[in-house]
């Protein structure tokens, strides 16, 4: 895991004639002054210009090859390290902005586990349109004399037809209407994943947490790396979002979100100038004003609630200076809204 404290951008352009060029733009980043961010952007950019350069041609260059970087804000091309705004550091525990406004915790050696709760299917509709359809068609049928005309048989396909949909969907219906009413609680479900892992693993440490939308669980017995066994054991027993998963892998760190999402405490979003970081000068006022409103206000709010604690409950030093500092940043141990 790597959060540079300082970022650069450097932008080199070579003319190879009146209206032709190379350009490139690279980032650079240093944990020690952002002069050292700007050397390191200035060398990232020299090496990608001559590499653009010594190239015949672009079918030479490296596959990943990309003229102007503007991704890798969360790193996930493994060009540039996880870009945000460093908050606040205790010991290998990175607190940053993320790029909406929240507050997240960065660790590589406390293992973190969020599970969301699937989103709700549609369930279907009593078929009303199609029942008055029918009973439309009987209608009709039942005025019509009994001799068998033409007309006659078109009417009793088209209610034939009619009533096979009708069917068709009056059995989805009630089929939906047995399954829901057999489906077992989302939270419920996820809390028996996470139960059956604890008593697969006695010897683990889990602590347990509600989210807005589902569970999270921090591993506290020992540390474990991103790509460990034991890792894959959890996210796999938890079914963890596949999303998160590759995240933790590609970054080599568990992320966790500690203070409340703007839309869910009623706030405006980060404006697409201010959100980019590094910030240019002009728009740090206003950053600095959104900052301090959305800070106050997720005070009176909190990331996830502690549930309980699973297994011996035995802590790591790391786990659980981690675990203090997460609990008081989410306002886990409060009444507070979630968010």
């Amino acid at each position: 895991m790597h959060i540079p404290r300082y970022w650069a951008q450097a932008r080199l352009r070579h003319e190879t004639g009146q209206r032709h060029g190379a350009t490139v733009q690279r980032w650079g980043w240093s944990d020690s002054s952002p002069q050292e961010a700007e050397a390191h952007a200035r060398q990232r950019a020299q090496e990608a210009l001559n590499a653009l350069l010594a190239a015949p041609a672009a079918s030479n260059l490296d596959a990943g090859f990309e003229r102007m970087e503007w991704r890798g804000e969360y790193g996930l091309d493994g060009a540039t390290p996880i870009r945000e705004e460093v908050l606040e550091r205790r010991g290998d525990t990175v607190l940053t902005r993320n790029s909406y406004g929240a507050h997240c915790l960065n660790t590589e050696q406390v293992a973190i586990a969020d599970m969301d709760f699937p989103e709700p299917r549609r369930s279907p509709r009593f078929p009303l349109l199609s029942s008055l359809l029918l009973a439309a068609a009987l209608g009709w049928l039942a005025t019509q004399p009994q001799a068998v005309n033409a007309l006659m048989l078109a009417g009793i396909v088209a209610t034939a037809l009619i009533g096979l949909y009708w069917l068709s969907k009056l059995r989805q219906w009630q089929h939906a209407r047995t399954a829901r009413a057999r489906a077992v609680p989302p939270l419920q479900a996820a809390l028996e994943r996470v139960h059956t892992l604890a008593s697969q693993h006695p010897d683990w440490s889990l602590r347990l947490y509600q989210t807005p939308k589902g569970l999270r669980v921090i591993v506290t017995h020992a540390t474990f790396g991103p790509g460990s066994p034991e890792v894959q054991i959890l996210f796999n027993a938890l079914a963890v979002d596949p999303l998160y998963a590759m995240l933790c892998d590609k970054q080599q760190c568990f992320r966790a979100r500690v203070t409340g999402k703007p839309w869910r405490m009623g706030l405006s979003g980060l404006s697409s100038q201010d959100r980019q970081w590094p910030l240019q000068p002009r728009h740090l006022p206003s950053r600095t004003a959104w900052c301090r409103d959305y800070d106050r206000k997720a005070a009176q709010f909190a990331a996830c609630h502690f549930i309980e604690q699973l297994g011996p409950g035995a802590s790591c030093p790391q786990a659980q200076a981690f675990v203090q500092w997460h609990d008081q940043a989410c306002n886990a141990r409060t009444a507070l809204p979630l968010a």
